[in-house]
């Protein structure tokens, strides 16, 4: 396999793999999950990247999905760019049957929200929230379809060390203490202490004993580091003065620097900076960009796409200008950028090497990173920093009990950034001119971060019992509020810069906030700024929090009200605020800013409309079999969808949900509940799920009064069709006897609009998923039961009940991630079954054995289902927190079940 490793990483890279990558990949592909350790700019993303298409190519057994998360969004848009480049020369090598689609799943380039891509690129929240049952990408409703995708891929975790030590990160040990057995994963980090990394080795317990699926640490050494490290040399240098414009032209002018590199730790030192060296720069030929959070989307995304031109690996190549990066965290990782000098404020050693990264990042380069404790800037600029370094301020106001001491490196704690200033400053004299390499940046994070490390152990254990009980909530229940422990602790507020009275006054016409473009800013920053304002004197209003009324009922009105803010415990309350525009301004250069002294009249912008896959939703005509066929389809089959891939609907052809799902779900059944079966028939077993779950998923349907509303609305389209002159651009079909799935409905035909909708207010259907569920239970007793006990020697009636309700919650919950069921009050209602009901059953039933044959011996007939059914109590949701792997089973059968549903309504729409 090495041989075979190597000459497919030269033709994928261009250039040999060193020995980390090819052991790396290597290990992958046995099966072997790893934490690997190695210096930025050495090669990760290949190493990741590589294992998935070796997989393909040498045919071995791997999931065909891959996802690849981060903790930023600026990474996770850098390294799909790269990815996609990498595809495109392995392809040519290796012409595929079908193109491997690649996608951006972040909150601000959605274009992936259900996961279907073969290569994805998410934020660490994206997956999480959708792990949690929570998601960021789909609405509520939605929020079973992503769940089971995680075990379903091949997981890669970059920059590792970057997560919220008290949330994402433990619900990511989690997440992979879950999957362990059933997903290969890779965690990768630059700066990771030997702590930090003996603590997930641990925590991340094997399930099964397997010695296979032990995560095994990797750490690049040796003749790599030589030759990752070799001709390059870094090296850094403690300042004394403080970080000031004319530092960094000075440096420019006495070493000659063509890209120089300023990183800040706040977004108003960054615009201070550029500030005062435009103005000390402007008569000469050097470029200064500015890039932080408080730009607008297309600004934003504007500068970032020309940095890796400007400062990537072949910057000598084009002009000779003199080329300033001002920034702040956005760029700390996974951009493919370098520098010859670097200034940056101090930080903790973990982010300080992350910067670093971004200098002399290539072979061949020298460089120089300059670490200052504070920065300087002019008295115009001052202000900025000031309303962004008030911590100590708003702790007193909103803990008044509370003595805090003042956080001098914000938004970092005092004594890891103290511990990095030491470890800098406490070099012999002949060490500090030595290039630093990655033996000495480990040690430079073990001696600063593993105190930090152990504290945190000790903490995830004694919160232990609080996360497994925010867990369930999460995923039982779907409570979204644990969100900001689970995940990331959002403080940060939507602000809009307006007069109120044009959007609030009754009597003008409303503005919906959701249209407008937000900017997200720091409750902190907020009150400091605040607070600055009263201070002024001035009169007039800052700040006004959007709240919307209630009347004595409870009723909203559609128009909600500004309330004057005036105190920082109402920002506190807020979720948006209206910013008075006289205090605001924007630039494109300089992104915004907000206060006292600002002197605009910056509103903010409508957002662009963004293009749509579809222009409204429509439906045809499709019979009960038909339907239940062309989702059988959908699961066997490659399937032509739309996404929204760079802002632009494109066709793409997806993987079939069996190919995405199938072998996952059989290790799930083998490794999680019949550990003694073979994995054939585990897997066997599971598209048997799957196939009763879309053969019972729309039992529903069936009902009399559901057939008498649909058939009837569809005669109805049908005559009105017929009586249309010219003729529309689309074909309604009489339903005659048939019943029917879905009808017709043309929302963007004004007269089929307008029949559909006194239509439906007339003539309402019933609910159809639960009623669904709830018809299945005979039919999985007498069919599904005796194939798990006979099989797979299983009596215990818990675990046959669990099984069977993973189907029943598929069923129930197809349309609604949440549904519930109903209890005694019901129990004196009824479900008539329309009498062809069981004829559309059973010629479903063969359809479906006919294009899912299954390895156990199955009826030619099924139980009859009775033409009326007294309605019991029946409740969804019946799993118990001890008996997660159910629920998780659950999460696999609903994926496969939704997605495919979804793709057949595109089939009929096609």
């Amino acid at each position: 396999m090495t041989k075979a490793i190597q000459e497919c990483f030269q033709q994928l890279t261009t250039f040999e793999p060193r020995q980390f990558q090819s052991a790396t990949i290597a290990a992958i592909l046995k099966g072997q999950n790893i934490l690997l350790r190695a210096p930025t700019g050495s090669g990760k993303t290949e190493t990741a990247i590589a294992a998935y298409l070796f997989a393909k190519q040498m045919e071995i057994e791997f999931p065909n999905k891959l996802i690849y998360i981060v903790p930023l969004r600026t990474l996770a848009t850098s390294l799909r760019d790269r990815t996609q480049e990498l595809i495109r020369r392995w392809e040519k090598e290796y012409p595929p049957k079908r193109s491997l689609v690649v996608t951006l799943q972040t909150g601000e380039n959605p274009e992936d929200p259900r996961f279907e891509g073969d290569i994805i690129f998410c934020t660490i929240d994206q997956l999480l929230s959708s792990f949690l049952s929570i998601p960021y990408s789909v609405g509520r409703g939605s929020a079973n379809v992503n769940a089971g995708v995680v075990f379903a891929s091949y997981l890669v975790f970059d920059e590792l060390h970057l997560l919220d030590p008290d949330r994402s990160f433990v619900t990511t040990l989690k997440l992979l203490e879950q999957v362990q057995g059933i997903s290969p994963f890779l965690l990768m980090t630059a700066t990771l202490t030997h702590e930090l990394a003996g603590q997930i080795c641990q925590e991340i317990t094997t399930l099964g004993n397997s010695d296979k699926t032990a995560l095994q640490l990797v750490n690049v050494a040796g003749k790599d580091l030589e030759a990752i490290e070799g001709q390059r040399v870094r090296q850094f240098q403690t300042m004394t003065e403080p970080l000031s414009a004319y530092e960094i032209w000075q440096d420019i002018q006495l070493f000659d620097r063509q890209r120089v590199i300023v990183i800040c730790n706040t977004v108003a030192q960054s615009q201070g900076l550029y500030q005062d060296l435009e103005n000390l720069c402007k008569k000469d030929s050097v470029s200064i960009t500015l890039l932080h959070s408080r730009f607008l989307p297309s600004d934003r995304k504007s500068k970032e796409s020309q940095l890796e031109n400007v400062f990537g690996k072949d910057w000598k190549i084009g002009n000779k200008q003199c080329q300033v990066l001002i920034s702040t965290q956005v760029i700390e990782a996974g951009i493919n950028i370098t520098c010859q000098v670097m200034h940056t404020v101090l930080c903790p050693a973990n982010s300080l090497l992350q910067r670093a990264g971004r200098c002399a990042r290539f072979a061949n380069e020298n460089g120089l990173v300059k670490v200052y404790r504070e920065v300087k800037v002019g008295d115009d600029a001052e202000k900025w920093i000031e309303l962004e370094d008030e911590d100590d301020f708003i702790d007193a106001v909103e803990q008044p009990q509370k003595q805090s001491k003042k956080q001098r490196f914000l938004p970092y704690k005092n004594l890891s950034c103290e511990l990095t200033w030491d470890v800098l400053s406490d070099r012999a004299e002949d060490e500090v001119s030595k290039s630093v390499g990655f033996e000495i940046e480990e040690k430079w994070i073990n001696h600063v971060h593993t105190k930090e490390d152990l504290s945190q152990a000790g903490k995830r254990a004694e919160n232990r019992s609080s996360f497994e009980q925010q867990f369930d909530e999460a995923i039982f229940r779907g409570k979204r509020s644990v969100a900001n422990d689970l995940i990331r602790f959002v403080d940060n507020r939507s602000i809009f810069m307006m007069e109120d009275q044009v959007i609030f006054d009754s009597d003008t016409q409303s503005i919906d906030l959701k249209q407008l473009q937000a900017f997200s800013i720091p409750k902190s920053t907020l009150c400091s700024i605040f607070w600055k304002f009263q201070q002024s004197q001035n009169k007039n209003w800052l700040f006004k929090q959007v709240k919307a009324p209630e009347d004595k009922s409870g009723e909203r009105y559609e128009i909600p009200n500004a309330i004057p803010i005036k105190n920082c415990k109402q920002i506190a309350e807020s979720i948006q605020i209206i910013v008075n525009p006289k205090y605001a301004d924007y630039d494109s250069k300089v992104g915004l800013r907000l206060g006292a002294e600002v002197e605009g009249n910056y509103k903010s912008q409508q957002k662009q409309a963004k293009p749509k896959l579809y222009k409204e939703y429509s439906y045809h005509m499709d019979t009960y079999v038909r339907h239940l066929v062309d989702i059988g389809k959908c699961w066997l089959n490659d399937f032509d969808g739309d996404l929204m891939i760079q802002g632009k609907p494109t066709t793409v052809k997806l993987i079939s949900s069996q190919s995405e799902l199938l072998k996952a779900g059989g290790r799930f059944i083998h490794q999680r509940i019949f550990p003694n079966s073979s994995l054939d028939d585990a897997t066997g077993l599971f598209e048997l799920l799957v196939c009763f779950s879309i053969l019972t998923h729309d039992l529903g349907k069936l009902q009399v009064e559901w057939q008498k509303a649909m058939r009837g609305w569809q005669k109805t389209a049908y005559e009105l069709y017929c009586g249309l002159e010219p003729k529309p651009n689309f074909q309604v079909i009489d339903p005659k006897d048939q019943l029917l799935a879905h009808t017709d409905h043309q929302p963007s035909h004004a007269v089929f609009k307008q029949a559909y909708d006194d239509y439906t207010q007339k003539n309402p259907r019933p609910s159809h998923a639960v009623e669904s569920a709830f018809l299945s239970e005979e039919i999985l007793e007498e069919v599904l039961f005796p194939v798990l006990e006979d099989h797979f020697n299983e009596d215990d009636e818990k675990v046959l009940l669990n099984i069977a309700h993973s189907i029943q919650m598929a069923a129930g919950r197809h349309h609604s991630a949440w549904a519930k069921g109903w209890d005694g009050a019901k129990s004196s209602e009824k479900i008539q079954i329309h009498r062809g009901a069981n004829i559309e059953v059973a010629r479903s039933w063969r359809s479906l054995r006919k294009m899912m044959p299954s390895r156990f011996v199955l009826p030619e007939q099924l139980p009859e289902l009775q033409q009326t059914h007294q309605l019991d109590e029946f409740r969804l949701g019946q799993i118990e927190p001890d008996d997660v792997k159910y629920q998780q089973l659950y999460w696999l059968i609903v994926r496969a079940l939704r997605i495919c549903d979804g793709r057949s309504v595109q089939l009929q729409r096609g």
